[in-house]
């Protein structure tokens, strides 16, 4: 019999009181024999601590002080891992009973040949718990340079000497701000860097939308998508002299920029439409106008192919 590999858990937390309890619950149900858990607090003012030392019994190394955000922290917890496989587990989310053999199981069979293990997720509302997306399908979550307009950030466990390869998460944009695409530039390089990934056709975790949330609230989306225009641009330096891997980021650029255009056609917002329209010109040429219509498209189709209709 196979010994079950050892799986490190990272939670990144920040005045969670309110919904860091089931994420808890459901890491304790997963009665997985070889579970480290790393709990990254950034000094909670509320009673988030209080809820953690209430759930010391799966917790193994719980770290409270001021960061700079969910990647610093991420980047703190992995490295006092010590798993043979490394996830995360925010606090607005939770895992379905079976996650963790189910990454196992995957592990063993397939850690020769692949250094991250994919799964499906879905998006419900924290409010009423209504599913509003679902996406499992290894078409969506392979990661290869035709999926990065889509790729799912959070669906992943990485054996560890992928940070120690190719690095650890990117806590800053260019602005100076917090990059809440994190997660997106790390996914795009090690893309880039041609590592393979091996995806459990399967719903395994549940994120939960509010409007407090960095990533699915719709304050952010704009901010999302100018840093992933600055991720675009940051490996086009790189690979400029790769054909493909620089095609392949020229229309992951374009797809954000047309998707900012269509924004602020919607929005009636002239001077950044027209701002937009000038920038996607200069980088595109003749084909902008192709993308401004195509992209556009493409992502309502995606959007449509995994959302929960009923």
């Amino acid at each position: 019999m196979n010994k079950l590999p050892k799986i490190s858990v990272v939670i990144p937390c920040i005045n969670a009181e309110n919904t860091i309890q089931k994420t808890f619950d459901s890491l304790r149900m997963q009665n997985y024999g070889n579970l480290e858990c790393i709990v990254i607090d950034g000094a909670s003012t509320d009673s988030t601590l209080s809820i953690i030392e209430k759930n010391n019994d799966i917790v193994d190394i719980l770290v409270s002080e001021k960061d700079n955000g969910a990647s610093e922290a991420q980047n703190k917890g992995i490295k006092l891992s010590t798993g043979d496989l490394i996830g995360y587990l925010h606090t607005d989310d939770y895992y379905e009973d079976n996650m963790l053999f189910e990454i196992s199981n995957a592990y063993i069979k397939n850690k020769n040949s692949c250094d991250i293990f994919s799964y499906g997720l879905e998006i419900e509302n924290l409010s009423d718990g209504k599913v509003i997306m679902s996406s499992f399908l290894k078409k969506n979550l392979e990661l290869k340079l035709n999926n990065i307009l889509f790729k799912h950030a959070m669906g992943h466990f990485y054996k560890k000497n992928i940070f120690l390869k190719y690095g650890y998460l990117k806590t800053y944009s260019n602005t100076g701000g917090d990059l809440y695409a994190n997660d997106k530039e790390h996914l795009v390089r090690l893309c880039l860097f041609g590592v393979k990934n091996y995806v459990i056709e399967k719903v395994l975790y549940r994120m939960r939308a509010h409007s407090r949330s960095n990533t699915l609230s719709r304050r952010n989306i704009l901010t999302i998508r100018y840093q992933h225009i600055e991720i675009a641009d940051s490996f086009l330096l790189i690979y400029k002299d790769s054909l493909y891997k620089y095609n392949k980021l020229k229309d992951f650029k374009a797809h954000n920029l047309s998707l900012l255009f269509a924004y602020y056609v919607l929005t009636l917002s002239t001077k950044k439409l027209f701002d937009t329209f000038k920038i996607g010109y200069e980088f595109r040429g003749f084909f902008w106008f192709f993308d401004i219509f195509y992209c556009p498209a493409k992502e309502i189709l995606y959007r449509a192919s995994v959302k929960k209709w009923f």
